[in-house]
C-alpha cells in the first residue's frame, strides 16, 4: 500500500525491544559514539528519505526500519567493545564480525519467512566478507561461545543457533529487487550517520532557478520563452524519454525542465563537459547555497571543489562538501558513466547507487560518445534502473537505430519518442574530398579567404583529426608556414599536462565564441587543429570546419561545431569533409561502419545539408540490416560486453574493477622537462600532498598542483619511454619520463623510441 509520509502511521514499523534499549545505550558502535546513537542516526535518515517520498511501499519501510535497528547489534559483544577502546584490529580468531552476530539478534516472530530473509541478508551482508560462509560453518564454537557471553550480560540473541534452513546469500544472485532496495538504503542511511551528514537533500530550487533565468532572458530580450523542446520535456516529466534534438536547440535546460523539483543525475562523457555544464548550472541557475544543491562527481572532483573555492564560488566546509558529493545526498549530480553507472559490476555494496537511482531521474546525454563496450554498461545500467522505478531521459543529437532499438528494449518500451530540428534546419554546406587532409589544404583555403575581402571577416577555422600525430603534425606544418601566420595555429588534444590543456580549452572556448563581450557576432583570425576532444558539449562556433571521416556520428557532431548558432553565411561549402585515412587510430575503427558513412556522404557532396537529412543519413546507413549484412563488429562487441556483465555473480568484481569502465589504458606520468623546470616545487608539493600532518585540504592542494604537471599516455607509450625517476608513496606513483614534450605541441615520443605498429593514437 502507498501513502505519503504521516508519522504516526509509520510508529508500527519501530521494532525495537524496550529491554535492549539501555544495552544499545551503554555500548559502542565506534569511539564517541554509542551503537543507540547511531542506530537512531539511521532510523532518522531513514525517515528523512521517507519524508521526501522517495519509498512510499508500506512493505519496503518495515524492512527498512527492520535493518536499520537491527544492522549494528552484533557490537554489543564484549570483543569487540575491548577493541573499540585499545584501538586494536580485527582479530578472527577471537572475534566474528558483527554483521554476522546481528543476524541472530533479528526476531524472526515479527515477520514473514520471505521478509525475514531480506531483512537477515540486508543485515548480514552489510559488511561484506567472503568467508561469511567459513566463519558459520568452521567458528561454530567461536560464535556460540560470543552468543553466549552476551546472553549471560542479560542481551537476548533470539536465535543461538545457526538456522541453516534460510540460504539468505541465495538473494543476492538472485539479484532480488526488494533486497537491493532494503540493502541499498541501509547502507546509504549508514554511511550518512557515520559521516554525520544529511541522507538527502530536498530539490525544491530547480524550477524556481530556471524560472528566474528565463525572466532575466525576457528582461534582456523582450520575448524569449521555452523553446518546443524545452516545453515538451516539462510536460512529459513522468515518463522516460528518447529525444533527437539538433545541436544548440538546448538539451541542457530540456534535461533540467524534465528533472524539475527531483532528484536528478546529468550524465556526460568527458570531465570538461561536466565542469563546464556544473559552472553554468550553479553560476546562471541555483546561484545561492550551491554547497546544498549540485554536486559534480568525476575522479577530478576534489581539484575543481578547490579551484572554485579559491574563486570565492564555494563556500562553507569544502569536506564535507565532497563527502555530501561522493555519497550522492544532494538533488543534483553532474557525473560521468563510470561514478553512477559502476553498479553493473555488482560488487559488495553495489546495492547503494542502484536504490539511490530508484528513485532518481538520470539524463543521458551525448550517448553516441561511448564505444561498443561501454553502450553495453548503460544499456544494462538502464534496464536495471528502470526495473528499480527510476526514470531515464536520454537527450542526443545523433541516435543510431541498433542503439535506439536497445534503449526500447531496456525500457520495455515504457518510453515517448520525439525528434526537434532547427527552425531554420540549414547550417551546413558540405564538401567532400576523397583525399587525405593535408596542411596544403588549409594553406590554400586561407589565400582564398585572404584574397577575397567579403570573406575576411569570416575566418575562424577548426581541424578536427582522427588521430594526435596527424594534428601534431599539421600543427608543425601550419606554424612553419608565413601564409597562415596572421590566424595564429594552436592545438588541442589529451596529450597536453593538465595545466596546460586547460589553458588551451579556455582559449579555444574564447576563441570559439559566437559573440563577443558587447553581444556582436565576434570576427576573429585563428586556426584550432584538434581530435575528437571538442566533439562533445564544448559550447564553440567556428566560421570553418576541416574535418576527417571517422563516421557519421562523430562527423555530425564535429558539424555541431561551425556555424552552430546558424547565422554566418553557407553560400559556399564551409565544412569540408576528407575520407582518406590517415593516422593509426583508423586501424581501430569498424570497416563497415566507415564504408556505409562514406556512401552516404557522396550522395551529399557538394550539398546544404538539413538536420532532417542528417537523421535520415544515420537511420539509412546505419540500419541494424545493413551493420548485420556488412558483418560490423559493433554489435558482436556490443553483445559480447553486454552478456559478460548480465553473466556476473554478485559480489563476483570489487569496487577498483571500474577502471574497466572508464576504459583505462594508460598512465599518468611527469614529462622530464617538465619536472625539470620545476622540480622543487613539485617534489615538495609531493612532499606536502603525503605529510599527515597537513589539512586533508592542504594535502588535496598539494596533490593537485602535482597532478597538474602530468599527462596520461597510453601504456605501451609509457614502456617505449625511458623512466628518468619517480615519484613514490605509499598510496601511488608518478613516474618521470624521458620523452619529447612542450606547451605547443604536447607529449610525443622521442624520434628514436616511435615505432610503426602502435596501438594509441585516439583522443
Amino acid at each position: 500500500m502507498d501513502r505519503p509520509w504521516q508519522p504516526e502511521l509509520y510508529r508500527q514499523f519501530c521494532i525495537r525491544e524496550p529491554k535492549m534499549e539501555k544495552y544499545l545505550e551503554s555500548t559502542w558502535a565506534k569511539t564517541g559514539q554509542s551503537v543507540l546513537e547511531h542506530t537512531n542516526r539511521l532510523l532518522a535518515n531513514l525517515e528523512q528519505i521517507l519524508k521526501l517520498g522517495y519509498i512510499r511501499d508500506e512493505r519496503k519501510i518495515k524492512l527498512l526500519y527492520a535493518v536499520c535497528e537491527y544492522h549494528d547489534y552484533g557490537k554489543m559483544n564484549s570483543r569487540f567493545q575491548e577493541r573499540i577502546l585499545t584501538k586494536k584490529k580485527f582479530n578472527e580468531f577471537k572475534e566474528i564480525p558483527h554483521n554476522i552476530l546481528s543476524y541472530f539478534f533479528i526476531n524472526p516472530s515479527k515477520f514473514e519467512l520471505d521478509e525475514f530473509k531480506i531483512i537477515a541478508c540486508a543485515v548480514m551482508y552489510h559488511h561484506y566478507h567472503s568467508d561469511i560462509t567459513r566463519v558459520v560453518n568452521d567458528s561454530a564454537k567461536l560464535l556460540e561461545s560470543i552468543l553466549d557471553e552476551m546472553e549471560n550480560t542479560g542481551i537476548e540473541p533470539y536465535m543461538k543457533r545457526v538456522n541453516r534452513r534460510h540460504n539468505v546469500y541465495g538473494l543476492i544472485g538472485e539479484k532480488n529487487e526488494e533486497l537491493i532496495l532494503v540493502k541499498g538504503l541501509l547502507h546509504k542511511c549508514d554511511y550518512s550517520a557515520s559521516a554525520g551528514i544529511d541522507c538527502e537533500k530536498r530539490n525544491d530550487f530547480l524550477e524556481a532557478g530556471l524560472a528566474s533565468m528565463l525572466d532575466r532572458w525576457q528582461q534582456k530580450n523582450g520575448n524569449s520563452d521555452w523553446k518546443e523542446l524545452q516545453k515538451f520535456t516539462h510536460a512529459h516529466q513522468d515518463q522516460n524519454l528518447i529525444i533527437t534534438a539538433s545541436t544548440g536547440m538546448g538539451k541542457t535546460e530540456a534535461g533540467l525542465l524534465w528533472i524539475g523539483d527531483s532528484k536528478g543525475f546529468f550524465v556526460l562523457p568527458l570531465r570538461t563537459a561536466i565542469n563546464a555544464m556544473y559552472d553554468r548550472i550553479a553560476n546562471e541557475i541555483i546561484m545561492v547555497e550551491k554547497e546544498e544543491r549540485i554536486a559534480l562527481l568525476h575522479s577530478d572532483m576534489q581539484s575543481v571543489y578547490l579551484n572554485r573555492q579559491k574563486e570565492n564560488e564555494i563556500e562553507g566546509d569544502l569536506m564535507e562538501y565532497c563527502v555530501r558529493s561522493r555519497q550522492m545526498s544532494l538533488p543534483l549530480t553532474i557525473c560521468t558513466l563510470d561514478q553512477i553507472f559502476d553498479f553493473v559490476l555488482k560488487y559488495p555494496g553495489y546495492e547503494y547507487k542502484l536504490a539511490t537511482l530508484s528513485y532518481s531521474k538520470i539524463v543521458i546525454d551525448e550517448i553516441q560518445m561511448y564505444d561498443p563496450a561501454l553502450l553495453a554498461y548503460l544499456i544494462y545500467g538502464v534496464k536495471w534502473i528502470h526495473k528499480m522505478g527510476g526514470k531515464i531521459a536520454v537527450v542526443t543529437a545523433t541516435l543510431p537505430p541498433f542503439v535506439r532499438a536497445q534503449l526500447k528494449e531496456a525500457l520495455q518500451n515504457d518510453l515517448v519518442e520525439a525528434t526537434f530540428l532547427s527552425e531554420d534546419q540549414s547550417r551546413h554546406h558540405l564538401q567532400v574530398i576523397e583525399e587525405c587532409l593535408s596542411a596544403m589544404e588549409i594553406i590554400r583555403f586561407c589565400q582564398a579567404l585572404e584574397a577575397d575581402s567579403d570573406n575576411q571577416a569570416d575566418s575562424s577555422i577548426l581541424v578536427v583529426v582522427n588521430s594526435i600525430e596527424i594534428a601534431q603534425q599539421l600543427y608543425r606544418e601550419l606554424s612553419a608556414c608565413d601564409i597562415v601566420e596572421d590566424y595564429h595555429p594552436k592545438l588541442l588534444h589529451s596529450r597536453f599536462i593538465r595545466k596546460d590543456r586547460t589553458e588551451k580549452e579556455r582559449e579555444i572556448l574564447k576563441d570559439g565564441r559566437t559573440y563577443d563581450d558587447e553581444g556582436n557576432r565576434q570576427e576573429k583570425k585563428c586556426i584550432w587543429i584538434s581530435t575528437s576532444i571538442v566533439e562533445a558539449s564544448l559550447d564553440i562556433d567556428f566560421d570553418y570546419l576541416f574535418t576527417e571521416l571517422m563516421d557519421l556520428m562523430s562527423l555530425f557532431q564535429r558539424l555541431g561545431r561551425c556555424n552552430r548558432k546558424g547565422i554566418k553565411s553557407f553560400k559556399t561549402a564551409n565544412c569540408f569533409v576528407f575520407t582518406e585515412k590517415q593516422g593509426q587510430a583508423m586501424k581501430y575503427v569498424d570497416e563497415t561502419i566507415y564504408q556505409l558513412s562514406l556512401e552516404e556522404l557522396r550522395k551529399v557532396n557538394g550539398h546544404i545539408l538539413t538536420e532532417q537529412q542528417k537523421l535520415d543519413m544515420i537511420e539509412n546507413a546505419l540500419s541494424i540490416e545493413k551493420l548485420q549484412a556488412g558483418k560490423s563488429d559493433y554489435i558482436a562487441r556490443y553483445q559480447r560486453a553486454y552478456e559478460y556483465i548480465d553473466d556476473l555473480y554478485a559480489y563476483q568484481k570489487r569496487a577498483r574493477d571500474k577502471d574497466m569502465l572508464r576504459n583505462i589504458q594508460s598512465v599518468a606520468i611527469i614529462p622530464g622537462k617538465v619536472y625539470d623546470q620545476e622540480k622543487e616545487l613539485i617534489d615538495e608539493n609531493f612532499q606536502k600532498s603525503n605529510n599527515r600532518l597537513l589539512t586533508l585540504v592542504e594535502r588535496i592542494a598539494a596533490k593537485e598542483m602535482v597532478d597538474q604537471r602530468t599527462v596520461s599516455i597510453a601504456k605501451w607509450k609509457f614502456e617505449a619511454c625511458e623512466k628518468i625517476s619517480e615519484l613514490r608513496s605509499s598510496k601511488y606513483t608518478i613516474p618521470v619520463v624521458e620523452c619529447d614534450y612542450d606547451k605547443e605541441i604536447g607529449f610525443d615520443l622521442k624520434k628514436d623510441k616511435k615505432r610503426s605498429e602502435v596501438i594509441g593514437g585516439i583522443i
